[in-house]
């Protein structure tokens, strides 16, 4: 972890992260503080299950509220113009994520639009979070990925093992969280908050 005045912190696979990406990037771009980018690994979104004759409370409320998830998902999908197909995806995000601490080491002002790029694609069918190629093809307009591949197989998994230890160690389970001034946000519904805090508080608080 970083000393920064906002920490992102970001899972590819999970829809919510991607609805949260272009909003965050835009309150990144607003403040003069430092942003610090990071990738998170949290389960995947599980889809609501099958009526059954033995329901219980517990089991329609569950899948009440993953009915409600998917119609979130699709509504603000559609106002944003953007692919989030097949929302209960699980796949491996390790290679993706070290590419990201790869240009987090040599570029941190690129991963806004470098995100963009790895969400967009991956959202729309056209990458393979575990192709190191395509990942490399994906950063090389932002820095050189020479030795990339090499890279992700050695320190770019030990720093990513580091990387989950630390998010672990403040407690952090879901994606978007947003870390701001010590205090943990889930969710960009949390945004105009934020905001407000990285503004000094001035003013009654958004509620």
């Amino acid at each position: 972890m970083s000393t920064a005045k906002l920490t992102i912190a970001l899972d590819p696979r999970h829809p919510f992260s991607y609805l949260a990406l272009a909003p965050a990037a835009r309150l990144a771009s607003e403040i003069p503080s430092k942003v610090d980018w990071l990738p998170i690994d949290t389960p995947p979104l599980n889809p609501p299950s099958e009526p059954g004759p033995t329901d219980d409370r517990g089991i329609r409320h569950r899948r009440y509220r993953a009915q409600a998830l998917l119609r979130e998902i699709e509504v603000y999908s559609r106002a944003q113009g953007i692919a989030l197909d097949r929302p209960y995806r699980d796949d491996d995000t390790t290679t993706a994520r070290i590419a990201w601490l790869w240009l987090r080491q040599r570029a941190p002002q690129a991963l806004p639009q470098f995100l963009q790029q790895l969400f967009g694609r991956y959202w729309e069918g056209t990458l393979d979070l575990g192709d190191p190629a395509r990942l490399s093809d994906l950063l090389d307009p932002f820095v050189p990925a020479s030795g990339f591949a090499a890279w992700a197989n050695d320190t770019g998994s030990t720093e990513l093992a580091s990387c989950d230890d630390a998010l672990r160690e403040i407690g952090l389970f879901q994606a978007p969280a947003f870390v701001v001034d010590g205090e943990v946000f889930y969710g960009r519904q949390h945004l105009p908050m934020i905001r407000w805090i990285l503004g000094g508080r001035r003013g009654a608080g958004p509620i």
